[in-house]
């Protein structure tokens, strides 16, 4: 943060806005179960390093749910770490695994990953099909990545989704060309094979700019800016048709910053993944 942005908070919302308190907290807590395993930890050396594997991203590895998703960093790490682990899974016969199988793999990484956020995640994947398919790896991390990442925004847009879906009877008609959905988009993940399916485009980026202002500072999200430009391409859209052309974003995923482009996944090795 550069130092007019410092001189602009509080100390107070300084600490609130990087979560310092929640790692103080944390890294105390840690400390106090690793010295009753071993009396002779130095306290310096251990909090020294444990803020140092909070700087790495690698202070996720085989925590509980509760604090991987406590901060936007801790989610982005978390991700990091799935990418760097299983990344290779593609290569070695095992592209295409099923939702009890990312549940499985998720789980070495941190044993109490809800099953549900994995079934939220193949359902942005397979669309209509049923969540005993099989998915593949990018797929999957991808579409991981927007549910776990923008967890707060996602069920902020359902509940916009849901507000629409629900038998409201106003009718919207796009008034500006960029709403209109043309056939060059018919390839894209935003659903436009059947305009009786879905919602209004544009009703539903108004009602998502009324909700968004509504989540917490800290909630992460991505730019209106990305989010309006998927949906105006289609002028229906189901949820999870945007949810998959979301994570399909490149500007997205550059936004959050940690899974480089589908067609670089395998690129680099393990630890400079980590080390990155």
């Amino acid at each position: 943060m550069s130092r007019t942005n410092t001189e602009s908070v509080s100390p107070s919302e300084y600490l609130e806005n990087h979560h310092i308190l929640l790692y103080i907290e944390d890294a105390i807590t840690q400390l106090l179960e690793h010295k009753d395993e071993n009396g002779k930890v130095l306290h310096t050396k251990f909090l020294a390093d444990y803020f140092r594997s909070v700087h790495k991203g690698t202070h996720t590895l085989f925590r509980e749910f509760k604090f991987i998703r406590a901060t936007a960093h801790n989610r982005a790490c978390f991700i990091k770490c799935v990418w760097s682990c299983f990344r290779h899974i593609s290569s070695h016969g095992a592209e295409l695994l099923s939702v009890k199988e990312y549940h499985s793999l998720l789980c070495l990484l941190c044993h109490d990953f809800p099953m549900d956020m994995v079934q939220r995640t193949a359902r942005v994947v397979l669309m209509d099909d049923a969540l005993d398919c099989l998915m593949s790896f990018p797929d999957f991390l991808y579409a991981l990545q927007i549910q776990f990442y923008y967890e707060e925004f996602v069920n902020s847009c359902k509940e916009a989704y849901d507000h629409l879906s629900t038998g409201l009877t106003t009718v919207f008609v796009p008034s500006s060309e960029n709403w209109q959905g043309g056939s060059n988009h018919a390839n894209h993940a935003v659903d436009t094979n059947r305009s009786s399916e879905g919602v209004n485009s544009q009703a539903l980026f108004d009602l998502m700019e009324k909700s968004c202002s509504k989540l917490h500072t800290s909630s992460p999200r991505p730019s209106l800016q990305h989010v309006h430009s998927e949906l105006s391409k289609t002028i229906r859209v189901t949820f999870y048709g945007l949810l998959m052309a979301l994570s399909k974003n490149g500007d997205i995923n550059s936004e959050i910053g940690v899974l480089p482009g589908r067609d670089s996944l395998l690129d680099g090795t393990d630890a400079e993944i980590i080390l990155s």
